[in-house]
């Protein structure tokens, strides 16, 4: 009999719940969003995280769903981390085990943290199906929240709990007040609130942690999903304690100024990159969208270009919205991008999206990475990788470096684009194409160069001696119906190649063009370094400013 009873407790510990998990996801996302939540998983890929190096793709997306299966090949930290850090929030995030793995010897949790023991005073532990992940809040492990198939439940604190230097009272309010998880296979719900240093954990709508206190948690830091076991390399089997988990409905709200993402360096309000469904938003120390770059093309959109991988929308400090995006006169155009409608290489490509001078069809452009390399409360630097995809092979790679910084109502954007192609290629002689920005036109618009108001003639787009000439800026700014005048300028850095510009005001377009003045050529290997400043302003063209960003250069 116990032969058989233990054989039976493993298969139901190892068997997959088939008739759970296929559950239907339920939840309110537009109720999230009114009360102040956004996404921290779009539901496609694993843009905002930061997946551990040589993970291999053991962290991945699944029918929607975030799925690991302990298997991660990174020698060094196995867990996924937000690249954004939070302080003060409400975060709500759904999990479940796939199934578990082997049989752990689990002790009684009693509710002071201690472990029940025999008469002996030996830990008194069971055999129990085991799984094992976690959330971890603010960057650091000991702020974890266990998620396993313990009697005592998840919710759990083990870094606090076994720290035998916190106060009893401490080690006692990281014990879950009961047990409230779903069998392993089906859904369950963390709503998790984090302000100062209390803590309190809903799980399934049941108070499981309440109010607890966490000395020495860091005052902000990113959101982990923990790793657990994987592979023993002695019985070639998986380790009886596993994360053969899943998450989905990754929501987070902000509680309030204090609670945005903090400067190590200065402790104040910092710049922050946060997803939605579209790509990563970058906010200001305020909170205020700077920019957003679009990474996911819209299922529902009028763009008839293949790639979107640009800036939109980009907004002044006011929240005042400068771009537009596919346009009812140019479907094709897409905020602040960089691309052109004609190179030449093993086959043309035409990545603008206008398709007149080179195939469009299997040319795109594809996001690879948005990170946020360094931010504080002055500025904001991320790196971004892109690939330029002719039928299936990568034609040209691109890293893109983005600084980010609030100057005298603008925001000042740096964009530092390094183009390396895997063919030799050519760009092909045209009156527009490269760095592009579509700027609104739902008003009166005026152009301004160094020497004041621009007044000449417009380009003709298959004309390219009929480009504006070279200067060190020009600005295109637009007075709105509402009464509101805003603005857009681009200053071209004298290392660029020779430029004319392709400003056409029926289209409120502004682009700097290096390939007016002729074609550019390109070898397999080497690099094409194009750098604009775009500044993004309130009222009317900022003369004084833009001659001095100019100078900086």
């Amino acid at each position: 009999m116990k032969t058989s009873s233990f054989f039976r407790i493993v298969f139901v510990g190892l068997i997959l719940f088939t008739s759970t998990m296929s559950e239907s996801d339920t939840l309110d996302k537009n109720r999230l969003v009114r009360e102040g939540f956004a996404p921290l998983f779009n539901g496609k890929d694993l843009i905002g995280w930061k997946i551990p190096e040589g993970d291999n793709g053991h962290w991945k997306v699944v029918d929607g769903v975030i799925d690991y299966d302990a298997l991660s090949e990174a020698k060094g930290d196995r867990n996924l981390w937000t690249m954004e850090s939070f302080g003060d929030f409400i975060l709500h995030i759904e999990w479940r085990f796939k199934r578990t793995t082997g049989l752990y010897p689990m002790p009684t949790i009693l509710p002071d943290g201690s472990y029940k023991k025999d008469a002996e005073g030996n830990v008194i532990k069971k055999l129990r199906p085991n799984a094992d992940s976690g959330i971890f809040l603010r960057g650091t492990g000991k702020a974890q929240i266990n998620i396993w198939c313990w009697p005592v439940g998840s919710g759990e604190l083990w870094g606090y709990r076994n720290d035998k230097s916190m106060p009893p009272e401490v080690r006692a309010a990281v014990v879950p007040k009961l047990r409230a998880d779903k069998p392993v296979g089906q859904w369950n719900a963390f709503d998790i609130t984090m302000k100062g240093e209390r803590l309190t954990v809903v799980l399934n709508g049941k108070t499981v942690i309440e109010n607890a206190q966490l000395p020495g948690v860091p005052q902000s830091g990113p959101i982990g999903l923990q790793h657990h076991g994987g592979l023993d390399k002695s019985t070639g089997k998986m380790s009886p304690a596993s994360s053969l988990v899943q998450f989905r409905n990754i929501y987070i709200k902000r509680l309030s100024t204090t609670s945005r993402a903090l400067s190590s360096r200065t402790g104040k309000a910092a710049f922050c990159l946060v997803p939605d469904n579209y790509g990563m938003v970058l906010k200001s120390p305020a909170g205020q969208t700077v920019f957003r770059y679009m990474t996911n093309k819209p299922a529902e959109t009028l763009l008839t270009a293949n790639s979107v991988c640009c800036l939109y929308p980009v907004n002044t400090p006011s929240a005042e919205r400068v771009v537009d995006f596919a346009p009812s006169d140019h479907r094709h155009h897409r905020g602040v991008f960089l691309a052109w409608h004609c190179i030449e290489g093993k086959k043309k490509a035409d990545f603008w999206g206008w398709g007149a001078w080179a195939p469009t069809e299997g040319r795109v452009i594809k996001n690879r990475s948005v990170k946020l390399v360094e931010a504080d409360s002055e500025h904001a630097r991320l790196e971004i990788h892109n690939d330029w995809i002719v039928e299936n092979e990568v034609m040209v790679n691109e890293k893109l470096m983005i600084t980010a910084q609030e100057k005298k109502s603008a925001y000042v954007i740096d964009l530092d684009f390094h183009l390396t192609p895997t063919v030799d290629v050519t760009l092909v002689k045209t009156a527009f194409g490269g760095f592009c920005v579509k700027a609104r036109k739902d008003g009166n618009g005026v152009y301004t160069s160094p020497t004041g108001l621009v007044k000449l003639p417009k380009p003709h787009h298959l004309k390219p001696e009929s480009d504006w000439p070279p200067a060190d800026w020009y600005d295109y700014s637009i007075e709105l119906n509402n009464g509101k005048t805003v603005g857009v300028a681009v200053i071209d850095h004298p290392d660029n190649p020779q430029t004319a510009w392709h400003n056409l005001g029926p289209i409120a377009m502004v682009n700097p063009c290096i390939v007016a003045p002729g074609e550019v050529k390109i070898d397999k290997g080497q690099k094409l370094r194009l750098r604009y400043r775009l500044v993004a302003h309130d009222g009317p063209a900022p003369n004084e400013l833009l001659k001095k960003l100019a100078r900086q250069w």
